[in-house]
């Protein structure tokens, strides 16, 4: 047998390949699509052209400069205004006063509004009291001129005071003292020595002056005390020159009364304030004791001794503060009443203004 070679047969073509398609020549122009092929090329991706750019336009040296002057007007403009704007709020938070900007008020703590304190004037040839000094701790002030003036909220002005002018005391050391040298129960001293001493300074006040405090007798002030027996004998042993007074009813309630006794010599009015500080009981405090704590920072030569009442209101604070003050040759009684409790702040603020009119 004669083998015979068998021709190679063709594979299977694969699927993902198309078979060439011969181009076609269109035999009929009216057809269009005749032409159109599925192999056609297509255009490479890389090779794509870019899209229209329109071309950038170009400035002149005159409109960059002028666009640079416009946004230099714009910043200024903005810089001026924000300036303008702090300013005004700067103006407006510092020029009014604190408590009137709300929530930076502060809150009352109890204190009053006094005028500003300011000195009356010393007679012709006097010289201020050197606490240091007993021998020249004299007070050669009116005497009425150095009580502590109603606050604001006693119906007080906070103007400070208008003082007449001094006159040479001719007879401030002499005509008191014979007044006072035997004292009596009649409590003002009116038509008096004390009176006539300071007739001539209360009738040459300046149109407008603050009015000056009263004139009381040495032993006006035993109408207040539970045993005025023990004042009497105080005021025997040393002589009370003059005395004045002042009071007022703050809005609060509080009731203030202010008493300033003039003596003699310095070593007088001190035995008087040591003694008065544990004899003297007040009929408002009959069972008052000196007061517990820290001591207060006053002026040189000046002492304070404090009492608190033992009835107490609210939180148990006092309903009546006693202060006695010592300086040179003047005595100072401070009372403080009020049936829902005296505040310390105020107390301790009446008390130490009265001191620095004394120094």
């Amino acid at each position: 047998m004669t083998d015979h070679a068998t021709a190679p047969q063709p594979g299977p073509e694969p699927h993902d390949q198309a078979p060439a398609v011969t181009p076609v020549t269109p035999a009929d122009d009216a057809n269009p699509w005749a032409a159109i092929t599925i192999d056609d090329p297509q255009p490479d991706a890389g090779q794509a052209t870019a899209p229209f750019a329109p071309p950038e336009p170009t400035e002149s040296p005159q409109e960059q400069a002028a666009r640079r002057r416009r946004a230099a007007v714009r910043w200024s403009c903005a810089v001026l205004v924000f300036a303008i704007a702090g300013t005004g709020t700067a103006l407006a938070v510092t020029a009014p006063e604190r408590t009137d900007i709300p929530g930076l008020a502060t809150a009352n703590d109890g204190r009053y509004t006094f005028p500003p304190l300011t000195l009356p004037p010393l007679p012709s040839g006097k010289a201020a009291p050197d606490l240091k000094d007993n021998s020249k701790g004299l007070h050669q002030a009116d005497l009425r001129y150095l009580l502590l003036p109603a606050p604001k909220e006693a119906g007080g002005s906070v103007n400070p005071p208008v003082f007449p002018s001094p006159t040479a005391p001719t007879a401030t050391a002499s005509a008191p003292a014979s007044a006072s040298a035997a004292p009596s129960d009649t409590a003002p001293a009116t038509p008096g020595a004390s009176a006539s001493a300071t007739a001539a300074p209360a009738a040459s006040a300046a149109p407008g002056a603050t009015a000056p405090a009263n004139w009381v007798g040495c032993e006006a002030m035993g109408s207040e005390l539970q045993n005025p027996a023990r004042l009497h004998g105080l005021l025997l042993q040393n002589v009370c020159r003059a005395a004045t007074v002042r009071e007022w009813t703050a809005s609060d309630g509080t009731s203030t009364r202010i008493r300033l006794l003039r003596f003699g010599s310095p070593n007088e009015a001190r035995e008087t304030y040591f003694r008065g500080r544990t004899d003297l009981q007040l009929k408002a405090a009959p069972d008052a004791k000196m007061a517990s704590g820290d001591g207060w920072d006053t002026v040189a030569g000046i002492e304070v001794t404090r009492k608190d009442s033992q009835e107490t209101a609210g939180k148990g604070v006092p309903t009546t503060r006693v202060a006695f003050v010592s300086a040179s040759d003047v005595v100072a009684v401070v009372t403080m009443t009020n049936p829902r409790g005296v505040p310390a702040t105020a107390f301790r603020q009446v008390v130490t203004l009265q001191c620095d009119l004394l120094a």
